[in-house]
């Protein structure tokens, strides 16, 4: 089935946002919730993109957290909405992987305005804009 890079992002998002609201950042719980979208969106076993963010997130959420840190001016990661820090670790991981900055911003802003608050998608901006 082909499933669209936004759409993809979406999941990944997903899946971070109950791994960190649960606070089993792991992989073995990334599995299960892997899974669990896999079956709710009935897709079939093959390997995905957003399987490919949630797992690397975890992997180097470390360096991403630190990163959010210093350049997110008077705000910690653990203060930061749960969308938030997660749409910018997505965010980080793509940067990783060599995806065009612009699109990662753009991605990862149209994800905040969407799932995050009204100030979301302009603090995710600024924090980007500055790695």
């Amino acid at each position: 089935m082909k499933v669209s890079r936004r759409q993809e992002r979406i999941w990944a998002l997903q899946a971070l946002y109950r791994l960190d609201l649960i606070d089993d950042m792991d992989l073995r719980a990334a599995d299960k919730g892997i899974s669990d979208i896999k079956t709710r969106e009935n897709i079939d076993d093959q390997p995905y993109y957003f399987e490919k963010i949630v797992k690397g997130v975890l992997t180097q959420q470390g360096k991403y957290d630190r990163q959010i840190n210093l350049k997110a001016i008077d705000w910690k990661i653990n203060r930061m909405a749960l969308i938030d820090r997660n749409i910018l670790r997505i965010a980080l991981y793509e940067l990783d992987n060599n995806l065009p900055v612009g699109v990662v911003i753009n991605e990862a802003v149209e994800l905040a305005k969407e799932y995050g608050d009204e100030k979301s998608a302009s603090f995710i901006n600024g924090i980007l804009a500055k790695i």
